[in-house]
């Protein structure tokens, strides 16, 4: 009779294995539309307690050895991989379109329309030096190219700015982030101590250290007491309970008075080579820095290089020795109008020797757009100002081309990785189907087994 009740013992075992592998199965579905989860699978395996009876031993049906997450880390830190790239360059991409913006010759507004009127009102003056409109038309056109210079030097500060505020962002998302893997890693760990296989809270860590890469140039480590290690840029962000924290420390070499990115403790810089926030770096630190550089050059350069002809020349009452833009220019930030010019069109330069008629300096100063004048001596004034815009054209059709292949790779590694941890329905029916089927199956074993209790009682 003994054996009886271990055939009663082997099927409750069976059937409490088939029940909880039913319920792995629903929590996979009921989860298909989970940000970050990743499919569960019940492992059955053998009763590792066999009976001993007079022949040998026999199996004692199947138990659940554990609950496990089918994840394939290998896969893992590809998909890590990509994202940082990825976020890179949608974040360069961005706020290259925004430079492009702020300079706007891509919407045919920008400096460059305004330079070949400028030059054109030159022409105009000297076809007709007496005429107090045509001159008034010259005063505008070169404040307004003083203004749009003032103008893209100002946006692109406030640009530097915008993208300081953003940045701060970022250094609270990661801190917080970083925090929230801590925790996890401290529940997660006592779990696991306890043999427990705590899935869906390893799930969120998962979730958020992908967050993490899209931020961030990150790496990460599984350590044997079920927490996971997060490196950022070669450092120790996480380490089990653990994380360190970043915070911005601001730069004095800064007009935008923006910030670099620091350990919280040491105070040293960190290192962000990809991710959003490495891609924020680089078009605040090197292309917006590269781009007003070069536009100072240009307003230092038109300035002198008129201002030398101008003031050679004669004003229609007589005066000469006058500059046409500021002299004490250092800048696309203060180019301006001289004083003299600005109050008075009589005393833009024309003549070259204050003859009635005589119109050479106006000729020479419309010539200057032709010279070859910049980097040393190898461009025009006009040139060098369309290769600043084309240089940050060129960058954001690069990335624009690189994003393109970059989602093509993300896609395909989400597709992997969809296959590999992702629920697919079909399978967890089929699955369904068949733990329902071993189920029904001992529960009729059970009932015999009854049965055969129910003779062997009558019997005594």
């Amino acid at each position: 009779m003994a054996g009886l009740f271990d055939a009663v013992n082997l099927a409750k075992r069976s059937l409490m294995a088939q029940q909880w592998a039913l319920t792995t199965a629903s929590h996979n579905m009921s989860n298909v539309n989970t940000p970050g989860f990743t499919r569960q699978r019940a492992v059955l395996e053998a009763f590792k307690e066999p009976l001993e009876i007079p022949g040998g031993l026999i199996g004692m049906g199947s138990d659940v050895g554990e609950i496990t997450r089918l994840r394939n880390r290998y896969l893992d830190r590809q998909v890590l991989d990509e994202r940082q790239n990825q976020g890179f360059l949608e974040f360069e991409n961005t706020a290259l379109s925004q430079v492009e913006t702020i300079l706007g010759e891509t919407s045919g507004y920008g400096l460059s329309g305004v330079l070949d009127e400028f030059w054109s009102c030159w022409s105009d003056v000297a076809n007709e030096p007496e005429n107090t409109a045509v001159r008034v038309a010259l005063q505008q056109k070169g404040e307004q190219v003083a203004q749009n210079l003032n103008n893209l030097y100002s946006d692109l500060i406030t640009q530097q700015k915008e993208l300081d505020q953003q940045l701060s962002g970022y250094v609270n998302e990661i801190n917080m982030k970083a925090a929230q893997i801590a925790s996890l890693n401290d529940t997660i760990a006592q779990q696991v101590s306890q043999g427990f296989s705590p899935n869906d809270l390893m799930d969120q860590r998962d979730l958020l250290i992908d967050g993490l890469a899209k931020i961030a140039n990150i790496e990460m480590q599984d350590e044997s007491n079920g927490s996971t290690s997060i490196w950022l840029g070669g450092q120790i962000l996480v380490y089990k309970d653990s994380a360190q924290q970043l915070s911005l420390k601001e730069r004095t070499d800064s007009l935008a008075k923006v910030h670099d990115v620091v350990w919280a403790g040491s105070g040293n810089s960190v290192n962000l080579q990809s991710g959003e926030a490495a891609a924020l770096l680089f078009v605040r630190d090197e292309v917006i820095p590269e781009l007003m550089s070069g536009l100072d050059q240009f307003a230092v350069a038109l300035s002198s290089q008129l201002n030398a002809l101008h003031s050679t020349g004669y004003g229609l009452d007589g005066s000469t020795g006058n500059n046409f833009f500021n002299p004490d220019t250092t800048g696309a930030a203060d180019i301006a109008l001289s004083l003299e010019v600005s109050q008075d069109v009589a005393k833009i330069a024309v003549s070259a020797d204050g003859s009635v008629g005589n119109s050479d300096i106006a000729n020479q100063i419309y010539d200057l757009q032709n010279e070859l004048v910049m980097n040393q001596n190898t461009a025009t004034l006009g040139g060098f100002y369309a290769s600043l815009a084309t240089d940050v054209g060129a960058l954001k059709q690069t990335a624009e081309m690189e994003l393109m292949e970059s989602d093509v790779s993300m896609q395909q590694l989400e597709n992997w990785q969809t296959s590999a941890e992702g629920v697919s329905l079909d399978e967890e029916m089929a699955n369904l189907v068949r733990y329902q089927q071993v189920y029904t199956a001992m529960a009729k074993f059970l009932n015999t087994v009854d049965e055969m209790l129910g003779v062997l009682i009558n019997i005594g």
